[in-house]
């Protein structure tokens, strides 16, 4: 008896599905930050060091939520921090140097 195996253009179009899920995820976490703030509230890289020192391994969006604040704006100052030697990045998680 021959076994059902679902094909590779059946997995890759749920694989392209997947990633537009993913990608209307974090559009749906800024428009819900932007909408939880009564005003733009300025985040330093001192925040994000301190919410990391917590919880490292986080993901940028997963600061974002947790910060409230845009992705955006964690990811310039995740990236900036990045360079100075700051924070680090391994698999998208990141930590502290």
């Amino acid at each position: 008896m021959a076994r059902n195996r679902p094909s590779r253009g059946l997995k890759a179009q749920i694989d392209g599905e997947i990633a537009e899920l993913d990608g209307e995820r974090a559009r749906l976490v800024a428009a819900r930050a932007a909408l939880e703030r009564d005003k733009p509230q300025r985040f330093s890289q001192d925040d994000v060091a301190a919410y990391l020192e917590q919880r490292p391994g986080s993901t940028y969006l997963e600061i974002a939520e947790g910060l409230r604040a845009l992705p955006r704006n964690i990811a310039a100052h995740l990236n900036r921090g990045k360079v100075a030697g700051r924070f680090r990045s391994e698999g998208g998680k990141w930590s502290l140097s």
